[in-house]
């Protein structure tokens, strides 16, 4: 839309169908079994999207004028609003962990909602990191955003290319 034109400070705003099919291509991570009701369709489709879209955007007035956009395409094509969908958890976590069984061989792709257990997953995660690579241990903080951002590159990573 008008509203994400690329500028001198925005030039990285261009945005085509491989952008789409980038969307796509997160949704078809997921395992179709888990999902089969329309809200949890719904809250993966909008995720993928944030991904590909929103974590491009600079500021938070782009970022708020892409979930007007969102929430208005949803309710116009969809007759959902986003706020049924995403609840009060608009910073969704979706990732492929098995927090039951981490040595799982191929986790699904689902919504991780329990916070304080993924971050403890991470932390235990960089505790073996630091006991296997004792000559180089990392002090990460997992705090938010670091868990965020982990689970947005396990989503990369995990793209077929």
């Amino acid at each position: 839309s008008e509203n994400f034109l690329p500028t001198p400070a925005k030039c990285h705003y261009l945005f085509n169908l491989r952008d789409v099919s980038k969307v796509f291509q997160g949704i078809y991570l997921a395992k179709p079994k888990l999902y089969e009701e329309k809200e949890q369709i719904l809250r993966l489709w909008f995720h993928e999207c944030a991904r590909v879209f929103n974590d491009r955007l600079i500021n938070m007035e782009d970022r708020e004028k892409f979930k007007l956009t969102v929430d208005s395409c949803m309710e116009w094509g969809l007759q959902v609003r986003m706020k049924e969908i995403v609840g009060d958890d608009p910073d969704m976590i979706f990732a492929g962990i098995d927090l039951a069984n981490p040595e799982a061989e191929d986790p699904a792709y689902e919504q991780l909602p329990d916070r304080k257990i993924l971050k403890a997953f991470m932390e235990q995660k960089v505790d073996d990191y630091n006991i296997m690579f004792k000559k180089a241990p990392m002090a990460l903080v997992m705090f938010k955003d670091a868990i965020e951002l982990c689970c947005r590159i396990l989503r990369i990573i995990r793209q077929p290319r």
